[in-house]
C-alpha cells in the first residue's frame, strides 16, 4: 500500500483526555481548550460524550460545552456516544457529528456501556434509524479492544472480521480500529489492518492508538505503511480507560504531527499553536501527568521553550 500524503487527525482529547481524570474541568476552561485545539489547525474534535452523567461525571456539562461551542465554526465537532438516549441529547445540543462505540470482547463492552453487544447492535439500528432524514450528519463507529482485551485476552481476527460484516451489512461506512488499553504491537497491528482492510474494502478505516506500552507511533508508522489516513490522538498524550485499571494515555497529538513532519505528510497542524493548548491545559490541569515527549523536551533548537 502506498503511504498516505495527507492523514486526518481527529482529536479525543476533550473527550478520551478527560474522561479518566477525578478532577472536573470547568465548562468555560473546556470550551477554551477546544478553541485553541481548532486554532491550531485541527479540524475534527471529538467535544464530548453525552454518557450518563453518574458513569463519567467529567461530562456532565457536554451540553452546555456543545452552547458554547455554537459561534465556533469550520470544524466537526463530534459527540461520542453509546446509545439512542445520548444520540437524542446530543442532537438536541446541535450535534451533527458522532462517534458510536462498542467493544468487540463481551466483557468490555459490558463495563464499557453496560451492554452485550447485540444489545449495541440494536442501539446503533436504533441510532440509524435516528439520522436517516438528516441531511450533513456522519457517523462513525469505533471497535473498542481490537487489539485485546484485558478481561478476555487476545481477540480473535475471525471475531473483529463477523462484526465487520455485521457493520457493512448496516450500511456503516468509517470503523474505527481502536487498541484501547494499549495491547497493541507492530506485527499484530499490521497483521490485524491487512486482514481488515482485504476484508472490507469498502470502509475507511481509522485507528485509535493508547501509547500504555509505548509502542503508540510504532504502530502508526505501521499503519501508515499499509495505507491508514485516519488517526485518533489526545493532546499531551491525555487519557485511558475509566473501566480498565491502568489503561494509560493516548498517543500525543503534538508527538503524531511532530513525527508526520518529519515523513513530509501533511496534518494541516501548527505545531507551535498545538503547544500553545497543551500549556493551557496544563496551566488548568497541573496535577495531570502529560506524556508528550514534544511537550517535555520542547522543539528541536528550542528544548525548555515547551512548558
Amino acid at each position: 500500500m502506498k503511504t498516505p500524503a495527507q492523514v486526518a487527525i481527529v482529536e479525543v482529547g476533550p473527550r478520551d483526555g478527560l474522561q479518566n481524570l477525578s478532577q472536573f474541568l470547568p465548562t468555560a476552561r473546556k470550551i477554551r481548550f477546544i478553541e485553541l485545539l481548532a486554532e491550531s489547525g485541527l479540524k475534527n474534535i471529538e467535544v464530548t460524550s453525552f454518557v450518563h452523567p453518574k458513569a463519567v461525571p467529567q461530562f456532565r456539562d457536554a451540553q452546555e460545552v456543545f452552547s458554547g461551542l455554537a459561534e465556533l465554526k469550520g470544524i466537526q465537532k463530534t459527540a461520542l456516544v453509546p446509545n439512542v438516549i445520548g444520540v437524542k441529547n446530543a442532537l438536541a445540543a446541535g450535534a451533527t457529528a458522532f462517534s458510536f462505540v462498542f467493544s468487540l470482547s463481551e466483557s468490555h463492552n459490558l463495563r464499557n456501556v453496560n451492554k452485550t453487544r447485540e444489545e449495541s447492535l440494536i442501539e446503533l439500528s436504533g441510532i440509524q434509524e435516528m439520522l436517516k432524514d438528516r441531511p450533513g450528519i456522519s457517523l462513525r463507529v469505533v471497535l473498542s479492544v481490537v487489539f485485546g482485551c484485558p478481561f478476555e485476552g487476545q481477540v480473535r481476527i475471525e471475531d473483529t472480521l463477523y462484526y465487520l460484516d455485521r457493520l457493512r451489512a448496516m450500511g456503516v461506512t468509517e470503523v474505527i480500529l481502536a487498541d484501547t488499553v494499549g495491547y497493541g504491537r507492530p506485527r499484530q497491528v499490521r497483521e490485524i489492518i491487512r486482514a481488515c482492510r482485504d476484508h472490507c474494502r469498502s470502509f475507511t478505516f481509522g485507528v485509535h492508538f493508547h501509547n500504555t506500552r509505548g509502542l503508540g507511533l510504532a504502530n502508526v508508522l505501521v499503519c501508515l505503511e499499509e495505507g491508514i489516513a485516519v488517526f485518533d490522538s489526545s493532546l499531551g498524550g491525555l487519557g485511558g480507560c475509566p473501566f480498565v485499571p491502568g489503561a494509560t494515555g493516548n498517543i500525543a497529538t503534538e508527538d503524531l504531527v511532530f513525527m508526520l513532519e518529519d515523513l513530509g505528510i501533511a496534518s494541516g497542524v501548527n505545531l507551535d499553536r498545538l503547544l500553545q493548548a497543551t500549556r493551557f491545559i496544563k496551566e488548568c490541569l497541573p496535577e495531570a501527568a502529560l506524556s508528550s515527549s514534544l511537550f517535555q523536551a520542547g522543539l528541536p533548537g528550542r528544548e525548555g521553550q515547551s512548558c
